[in-house]
């Protein structure tokens, strides 16, 4: 394990996927996969991204800034500056930012199953305004532990 670290606001490796960005605060690597802490950015009117469950992944989502409308296990909550909302294991969730205003909210995964190079990877399909197929992206995540919500 190679913490400690600190990073500054606005530090750390960062990717950009469509409307929103993803900053590494703490990946896997760091903390031998035992957990991952992203800090995503969403802009206004940011659609939401498909349901999906993790088989293996417990995600946990902290609203910071704005107000996000989460999706978790077929109930929708708008979550303003504070929420914390548990994702267990094989629970259909999804995210969206449908304001008017950008939000930001931290993303911790545990365990933190390469969760950086999935977020990598979807960065590379959507590069220069690309819309990947539904397939595309669906191959991508299964190989991350993300698999469509049934």
């Amino acid at each position: 394990m190679s913490l400690p670290g600190v990073l500054m606001p606005g530090e750390g490796e960062s990717v950009v996927m469509g409307n929103s960005s993803c900053t590494f605060k703490v990946t896997g690597q760091e903390t031998n996969g035992h957990f991952g802490i992203f800090e995503f950015t969403l802009n206004p009117a940011t659609p939401a991204f498909n349901p999906h469950i993790h088989k293996q992944m417990v995600e946990i989502f902290y609203v910071l800034e704005g107000e996000i409308e989460l999706f978790i296990d077929g109930e929708t909550i708008m979550a303003p500056p504070g929420t914390c909302a548990t994702v267990p294991q094989n629970t259909p969730h999804a995210f969206a930012n449908p304001s008017s205003e950008p939000a930001k909210m931290l993303i911790m995964f545990c365990p933190e199953i390469s969760r950086r190079q999935y977020f990598e990877g979807l960065s590379e399909l959507t590069k220069e305004g690309r819309q990947p197929s539904r397939e595309a992206i669906q191959a991508l995540a299964r190989q991350f532990d993300q698999y469509p919500a049934p």
